[in-house]
This record gives structure tokens, C-alpha cells and sequence, in this order.
């Protein structure tokens, strides 16, 4: 395809960014550095496939976070509303899609997408099983070493394989094997089942891959450097007919492989593919040049990374400030005061702030602080709207009329609104159940069995049946005509009287009733949509990847870890606890490779500030139960930062 930089669309683009969105054709690694205006290159790019005739769903473009997606379908939207016929989305929802249409050919009539709850319960229910215990730690670890093996594509029979003279790796093998088949008799996935499932689905019906691969004549890809074994397969599958594949990443920012991301994925990809087309976004539009050089000093210390040069559109900026204390409640006092004043001094909003660290718990003085001060502050993970008890009631409700074999739903409802059906009773349908290897919701059907066998009296067997029942009809009426969020759930809140359990009268209440009303748009909008498929299946699906939709926006200061900062920018960036052992963490200096993810990491929260950035730390702290401070040494970091970028500051009160 060719144009002339006079098409309308190029306006705003930079020459590395409009050759970016041109070079339609063939393989196209873009290495976009913080702050070079990726997501308007890429939603540029879609912009202009329509424009030269491309049909909207024959482009396929894949990012990380809902957050993400959503962003880039509203502005290529807004630049051709043909995109809303485009596949934009993450890797989960895309899958999710796939999956949904094609789940026959695994040998499957439908499944549920179960949710980090659902999957904690159901590995400790696999490790109980074989006779193991499983507090909350251990399940945290067991899941995470699960994932780890899918996302590897590593099945249960080869992690057993592979973990023979590890006897704690092979218990946890065994577990994942438990695990797999209870997900299999109640028609779960997890997330990263999702995957794992569509990989295997066109590895095992060449001939569906092949209708895919036609399909999408564009691959677009955000965040290459953060894609793990599976998803990377994955691209390379789809992209494999027409050769079109468009990557858009930066090695510096991959600190994701906790999570299984391959830096290798975007490190060898030319030599994976020598035909590619290499293309350098340069110029930072988000910070200072000097947060810029002080960023690219940092990572420059690393060995694994695609060398590039970057520079700042904003001027020079001031000086990096750093800042050392005593210890973490001066630390934290000095950044809540120093906010306040700098609102005061800068008439800017809250939201302009933002403080990150490398651990969760180092929030802990810095939240009585910005109390003290008056301060408002959101931490960054809280709980989501998806969290709340009547949001995850109703989703539930709705989950467990979609399959009635999915039990976490269904033990979860079966007393929402309360129909005094006790857990001692509950327990024994369970155990019922689990001797006869039946589903719950087959044990409740046989309740009179189980009654005459555990001794449950007739009023609350009769509660029972009458739940078995409305749970039956809300199976069927998904079922009957054309599928229809809304008027489902319509029907699903009245039929359960759902609303009968709040009391208007009471504020708690109400913002309850207001979440649930909210809800209930969001079906509307959904119902609103073309889509695929119209099923209370892809509903389900939908709602449970939907989880980590983001907040409405207000005027807060932001405290977020590092990680959970990815993507985002403020202007005033507060880089708080920067201890050795702490940032980087002491685990990180046994392989070269872990350290140079710590500085990576690094460079990603400098690379968050947009005017100024301070960086802090204390020089002694307080172990549990001791009154005596411990010496800390600065983080390494912050002497791989050049002199001529930083002003440096001892604060001693």
C-alpha cells in the first residue's frame, strides 16, 4: 500500500511514526520507547488499513490489559467507526472469542471462565484431595507454579516427568493433575486455559487454523516484549498466511517474567525472522530530557536490550531530586508534605501525584501521611467493581444459570437473598456429592437422598428443591428465542427477588443498588453490540475477563507498585523506599538475568514522570519487634544515574 504523508490522518506524526503506520506489508518490529506515542501509531495503523479498503474484521489487533484494548478501540473509533467491526482486544478476550464459537471441536457442548477465587478454591480442593494441606501461601505458590507450566505449554504428565528428583516439584505435579480433571468434570477454564486451548485447537484442526489465518490479513501486537511462550506461538500461528504482522515493544520496559514473559520473544525476533522490518520511535513526548537521559543511563547498564537512542520534545527539565532520611516515617512525612505544598505552589490537581515502590507494604507509612495531611489517595489494586458481594452474587447467579455444574457459583447463591439454609447443611450435600463424584447441583436434585442419609429436616429440604428448581428455569430461559442480556437479567432479579435483600434506607445499601444498576447497563451496552455471538455463554465470558475494567476517574493522588504502573504517567512522580535488597530485591542478584529485569524495572517507574521526579530512601529501618535500627545501603540504582542529571538531598528531620 502506498500514501503520501499528506493524507489527513499523518497530521500529528512524527516521521518515525508515519513510516510506522505506512509500511503496511510484511513483518514490522517497532521499538517504541516510554513515552513515543505507540498507541497512536497503532490505532493510526488501523485508522489507515480502513482507510485503503481493508474490511474492519480482517485486522486483528492484540494488547494486554482491558484497559488497553478499551482505549485503543474508543480512539480508532473515533477516527472510523468501521473499527468497531475490527478484533481489538487482549489475548484473553480474543481466545475467549475463539473458544466460544469453536468449543465443539475440544469435545465440549460450553465452559465457564472461572475467576482468581474460583481457581484458589479449586486448587486447594486438589490438594486436599491428595492429602495435602494448603493454607493460603501455599495455594498462592501452587497456582503460580501451575501457570507457570501452562504457559510454558508443559502438560501435567511432562511437569511430572520433568520433576522426578524433585519430590516438592512432583507433589505439586500431581496436584496440577487434580486440578485439570476437577476443572474438567464442572466445565471450567481458567485464565490461562484460554490460551493454552485455542493453541491446542488449531494445532489439533489445521483446517480451523487455516479459516483463522485467512482471517486476519493484519496482526497488530502492543507490549511484544511482555508475551510469553503460548502467546507468542499463538501470533506466529495466525500470522502465518499473509506475512503481515505489525510489533510494537521495548525490551527495556519487559518486567513481566514472574508471569512467564520471554525477553527473548523481542531480542531475537530478526533472527527469527530476518525479513523484518525494523522501525525506531525516538522521541519522548512524556517526560524531560533530563528524566529521559537519566532512564536510558540506568538501563544502558544492561546487557540484554536492543540498543536506540531517545530524546525529549519537552526541554531539559529539572533535576532529578534525590532524597535520603532516617527512616521510612520521615521518608513519608517529607512526600505527603511535599505534595501538599507543590499543589499549592503548581495549582495543580491531586491526580497530578503519584508515589510508587517496589512492595506493597512499603504503602504502609506513606497512607498514615497522606491521612495526616488530608490527603486523597487510591492505591492501585484495590478491590474492583467486579469484587464487590453483590456484584459477584449477581455474576454468580448468572455463571451458575449458564452451567449448572459450575458449584463455586452455585454454593455461593444458594442463600443470596437468605433462604436459611444453613452450612452444616451445605457441607453435607458436598460431601454427598463428592462420594458420588457428582456436580452440586445433581446432589441437590437428589435432596431427598441426601436427607434421609444426613438427616435434614423437611422445611429446609423444601427450600432446597425450590432453589433447584428456579435455577432449572433460569437455565432454560436462556435457552428460549434470541438471547438477551438485559431482559435476562431483568428476569434473573426478579425471579430471585434480588433487590429484596437491600434496604434503601441505608447508605451501604444504596451504593449497593447503584452497583447493581450499573451492572444492568453494562448489560444494555452489551446487548448493544454486534457481535459473533449472542449467548449467555460469551455474556458470562465477558463479564468474568472484565474484571480489571478501571474506575471512574477522580482527583486522588495515586500510590501503585511499580508493576501495577505500567502504561501510566504523571507529572509529579514520587519513587519511594530505594534500599538495596529492597529495589532491587535480594533475590534478584543470584543470576545476571533477574537483575537486569530489576533495572528494567526501574527504568520503567522513572520513565512514569512527566515534569519532575524525586527519589527516595532511608537509611535505617526497623525490624518486627525490634527497637533497634538497622543500617541500609541506597539502592545501587541510584549511583547508575549520572551526577549531572540528579540533585541529591539529606533530609535529617
Amino acid at each position: 500500500m502506498l500514501a503520501t504523508v499528506e493524507n489527513p490522518l499523518m497530521g500529528t506524526l512524527n516521521s518515525s511514526q508515519q513510516r510506522a503506520v505506512l509500511t503496511t506489508e510484511g513483518r514490522v518490529l517497532v521499538l517504541a520507547g516510554a513515552g513515543s506515542g505507540k498507541t497512536k501509531v497503532l490505532t493510526t495503523r488501523i485508522a489507515y488499513l480502513l482507510q485503503q479498503g481493508v474490511d474492519p474484521w480482517r485486522i486483528l489487533a492484540i494488547t494486554f490489559t482491558n484497559k488497553s484494548a478499551k482505549e485503543m478501540k474508543e480512539r480508532v473509533t473515533g477516527m472510523d467507526s468501521r473499527a468497531s467491526k475490527s478484533w481489538i482486544g487482549t489475548f484473553h478476550s480474543i481466545c475467549n472469542r475463539i473458544l466460544s464459537t469453536n468449543i465443539h471441536h475440544l469435545g465440549m457442548d460450553m465452559f465457564t471462565l472461572m475467576d482468581d477465587t474460583d481457581q484458589k478454591a479449586l486448587v486447594k480442593t486438589a490438594a486436599v484431595q491428595l492429602g495435602l494441606e494448603a493454607d493460603k501461601n501455599i495455594v498462592y505458590n501452587l497456582l503460580s507454579q501451575i501457570s507457570l507450566w501452562k504457559n510454558e505449554a508443559i502438560s501435567p504428565g511432562q511437569a511430572q516427568s520433568n520433576s522426578t528428583g524433585d519430590k516438592e516439584k512432583l507433589a505439586v505435579s500431581h496436584i496440577y493433575q487434580k486440578y485439570e480433571d476437577l476443572k474438567a468434570i464442572h466445565n471450567y477454564f481458567d485464565y490461562d486455559d484460554l490460551l493454552l486451548k485455542t493453541v491446542h485447537l488449531f494445532q489439533n484442526n489445521p483446517e480451523l487454523l487455516g479459516r483463522y489465518q485467512n482471517l486476519f490479513r493484519y496482526v497488530l501486537v502492543d507490549e511484544f516484549q511482555d508475551t510469553n511462550k503460548i502467546q507468542f506461538d499463538l501470533i506466529e500461528m495466525l500470522s502465518q498466511k499473509h506475512g503481515n504482522i505489525f510489533l510494537v515493544g521495548d525490551a527495556d520496559q519487559s518486567i513481566y517474567s514472574f508471569r512467564s514473559a520471554k525477553i527473548e520473544n523481542i531480542l531475537s525476533y530478526q533472527k527469527i525472522h530476518p525479513e523484518t522490518q525494523l522501525i525506531l520511535l525516538q522521541e519522548n513526548y512524556r517526560s524531560t530530557q533530563n528524566i529521559v537521559n537519566a532512564s536510558n543511563s540506568l538501563v544502558g547498564n544492561n546487557k540484554m536490550r536492543l540498543e536506540r537512542e531517545a530524546f525529549s520534545v519537552s526541554g531539559v527539565g529539572d533535576d532529578i531530586h534525590v532524597f535520603r532520611f532516617n527512616d521510612a516515617s520521615r521518608e513519608a512525612d517529607f512526600v505527603a508534605r511535599m505534595i501538599v505544598n507543590m499543589k499549592k505552589a503548581t495549582q495543580c490537581d491531586w491526580k497530578d501525584f503519584a508515589v510508587l515502590y517496589r512492595m506493597n507494604f512499603q504503602s504502609k507509612h506513606l497512607e498514615l501521611a497522606l491521612r495526616d495531611e488530608n490527603i486523597p489517595y487510591k492505591i492501585v489494586g484495590t478491590t474492583s467493581f467486579y469484587d464487590r458481594k453483590e456484584i459477584k452474587d449477581l455474576v454468580s447467579y448468572i455463571r451458575a444459570s449458564h452451567n449448572l455444574t459450575d458449584d463455586y457459583a452455585l454454593e455461593r447463591v444458594i442463600n443470596v437473598p437468605s433462604r436459611k439454609i444453613g452450612k452444616t447443611t451445605i457441607e453435607k450435600i458436598y460431601a454427598f456429592a463428592h462420594e458420588r463424584r457428582i456436580p452440586f447441583f445433581v446432589a441437590l436434585q437428589n435432596i431427598d437422598e441426601v436427607a434421609a442419609l444426613s438427616k435434614i429436616n423437611k422445611s429446609t429440604v423444601a427450600k432446597i428443591k425450590e432453589f433447584a428448581t428456579l435455577m432449572q428455569e433460569l437455565s432454560q430461559l436462556a435457552l428460549v428465542g434470541e438471547f438477551s442480556a438485559t431482559k435476562f437479567m431483568q428476569t434473573l432479579i426478579k425471579k430471585t427477588d434480588f433487590m429484596g435483600q437491600f434496604d434503601k434506607e441505608k447508605e451501604e445499601d444504596e451504593t449497593r443498588i447503584e452497583n447493581v444498576t450499573h451492572l444492568r447497563d453494562y448489560a444494555r451496552h452489551w446487548d448493544a453490540q454486534e457481535k459473533e455471538i449472542n449467548s449467555l455463554a460469551q455474556f458470562v465470558s465477558e463479564i468474568t475477563l472484565d474484571g480489571d475494567s478501571d474506575e471512574d476517574e477522580e482527583d486522588f493522588v495515586t500510590l501503585t507498585s511499580v508493576h501495577s504502573a505500567k502504561g501510566l504517567e504523571w507529572p509529579e512522580t514520587f519513587v519511594i523506599g530505594l534500599e538495596d535488597d529492597v529495589f532491587p530485591h535480594y533475590r534478584s542478584k543470584q543470576k545476571l538475568s533477574d537483575l537486569e529485569e530489576e533495572r528494567r524495572l526501574m527504568y520503567v517507574a522513572m520513565t512514569r514522570a512527566g515534569k519532575r521526579l524525586y527519589l527516595t530512601h532511608s537509611a535505617f529501618k526497623y525490624e518486627y519487634g525490634s527497637q533497634k535500627p538497622i543500617r541500609q545501603k541506597p539502592s545501587p540504582f541510584l549511583g547508575e544515574i549520572p551526577d549531572n542529571y540528579k540533585t541529591v538531598m539529606i533530609q535529617t528531620a
